[in-house]
């Protein structure tokens, strides 16, 4: 088997566990958004991870990691994920969402390091005109 196989197999073993950890646990499906910044000798490569609900039709920043290679970004990101399930450690904010001019009122939740935070991850490549919205910090249980 040769090489470039072994890392492209391994890189969708990584995705496929992203995917079924975050659709265990909302029910959401992740999508991963690679940029290649030719700048850097370190961080390489920049990876958004999406997330698409199809119950309001749209996606949103779960997190952006930086790395060396996308297999690197791909461990990362796991990393991430599993240090903040269950998690209290960072703070958790909902935003109950509607698009202007369409029906329907939703909430979505975030974990982030700011009220300012969350609401970048929420608007991630959006136009903010086209939403209202409201964001709260989670009380700490």
């Amino acid at each position: 088997m040769s090489q470039t196989f072994d890392k492209k197999l391994s890189q969708l073993r990584l995705q496929h566990k992203i995917f079924s950890l975050l659709f265990e646990d909302n029910g959401v499906s992740s999508h991963f958004d690679y940029h290649v910044n030719i700048m850097s000798d370190d961080e390489t490569i920049k990876l958004n991870l999406l997330t698409y609900n199809k119950r309001h039709d749209e996606y949103m920043l779960f997190h952006t990691v930086k790395g060396s290679s996308s297999l690197n970004c791909l461990e990362k990101m796991l990393e991430y994920i599993k240090e903040h399930q269950n998690s209290t450690r960072q703070n958790s904010y909902t935003i109950k969402w509607s698009k202007k001019n369409e029906p329907g009122e939703y909430k979505s939740y975030f974990i982030a390091k700011s009220e300012d935070d969350a609401i970048l991850k929420f608007l991630h490549e959006k136009n903010e005109e086209d939403y209202e919205f409201t964001c709260t910090l989670n009380p700490v249980s």
